[in-house]
């Protein structure tokens, strides 16, 4: 705690709490990305990344704006389609913002080739023979490439913020990649994440009915769906979703994950903004939502 974190108001009053600045560390998760979806063929798509996460320390001298990134819309209808990229969550005048989780691949023939916005916090799965896309350094982990053996191609994971998506082998999509615990006292005070857990890939989609779908990502990933709609990533958790099912294209894949900023300071409340808990000699400043934090 700031040694600026008492105020005397005058000559023979008590001090009060608030007013000055305030030492505080941050845990900022961007949105997931959203699934790739199928459009009447049998090969898969790829989940969707995780967003990006980060963490600091600052001194807060004044009010500033908290942004909450949402997750990559889902994709329906008839036809193919990547996913959509996660947003950016930020805390404004603290120069680290997290960056979006990656696009799923979804099926273009012969392959993904260079489309979609596959890189992000974590990267997107590739959908049939198409590479994962690159995560940013330090906030995550690559996607899963697109299977590539004989005419069945099972779609590639979503990068987690702890492991790359697993590639897909043959008909079988590739597993979200996991997420971290690194945040889990911080989980355990406030009530988010997925147990201990932020950020967990999506879960990639396997051919037609031969393949199996991809499990997503511990840390809020939603799981792939194989003939089936994808499972869209947790809220506030930065989860990927999961890709799309197949064949028909009546199957939508899964969005991802809305973002967090969780802000932490020692001693009890001086600062205003999002839900406050105090825990274990700390205070803790949820959002889940954009607003403004104050000292």
């Amino acid at each position: 705690m700031s040694s600026f974190g008492y105020r005397v108001l005058g000559f023979g009053s008590f001090p009060s709490r608030g007013g000055g600045p305030i030492d505080i560390t941050y845990v900022i998760v961007a949105g997931g990305g959203g699934g790739g979806k199928q459009g009447f063929t049998d090969y898969g798509s790829g989940g969707g990344g995780a967003g990006g996460h980060v963490t600091g320390t600052a001194t807060v001298s004044a009010a500033c704006a908290v942004t909450i990134g949402a997750g990559g819309a889902l994709r329906s209808g008839s036809t193919a389609a990547f996913g959509l990229p996660g947003v950016s969550s930020q805390i404004a005048g603290i120069n680290t913002a997290s960056v979006g989780g990656g696009a799923g691949g979804g099926h273009t023939w012969p392959a993904d080739g260079t489309s979609g916005d596959r890189s992000g916090g974590s990267g997107g799965g590739g959908s049939q023979a198409g590479s994962g896309g690159a995560a940013t350094a330090g906030q995550g982990s690559a996607g899963g490439d697109g299977g590539t053996a004989g005419s069945a191609y099972g779609g590639g994971g979503g990068g987690g913020a702890a492991a790359e998506g697993q590639d897909g082998s043959g008909s079988s999509a590739g597993y979200g990649g996991a997420g971290t615990d690194t945040y889990s006292a911080w989980a355990s005070a406030t009530g988010e994440g997925d147990g201990d857990f932020f950020c967990g890939g999506g879960g990639g989609c396997g051919y037609n009915s031969a393949g199996q779908h991809g499990v997503g990502g511990t840390g809020g990933g939603g799981a792939g769906g194989n003939l089936a709609n994808g499972i869209s990533g947790d809220a506030n958790t930065g989860g990927g979703g999961g890709a799309g099912g197949n064949r028909v294209g009546t199957y939508s894949s899964g969005a991802g994950g809305s973002g967090v900023v969780i802000i932490r300071y020692d001693g009890s409340q001086v600062g205003t903004g999002g839900t406050v808990v105090e825990n274990g000699g700390y205070t803790y400043h949820t959002f889940t939502s954009s607003g403004t934090f104050s000292n």
